[in-house]
């Protein structure tokens, strides 16, 4: 069995939250009670820690298929980086929503 292509799910996903914020902006969403808001957190908390595990993940692929110099070594910091930052976000995530009402 050939491995699906990650990137099909990427691209999913980032589509769907462009059109979150989209209908967001232009008024066509808006969280209208707290339970939309807390659960809204608790699924962005989940889509932070997928993206910190994916960001890790693309960083080893990375270094993986590259002829090692100054740019891979600067692509994969910065993929180890970004995974870090998500990963504070999902963190500061969990802490908004446990001091939620």
């Amino acid at each position: 069995m050939t491995p699906q292509n990650p990137a099909q799910h990427a691209r999913v996903a980032a589509d769907a939250l462009e059109r979150l914020v989209r209908d967001v902006q232009t008024g066509r969403a808006a969280w209208s009670h707290p339970h939309t808001v807390h659960q809204a957190v608790d699924d962005l908390t989940r889509i932070t820690t997928a993206a910190s595990a994916v960001l890790q993940q693309l960083a080893a692929t990375h270094a993986e298929y590259t002829q090692p110099g100054p740019r891979a070594t600067q692509c994969v910091t910065a993929l180890h980086q970004a995974g870090r930052h998500t990963t504070t976000a999902a963190s500061q995530l969990r802490s908004a929503r446990h001091t939620m009402n």
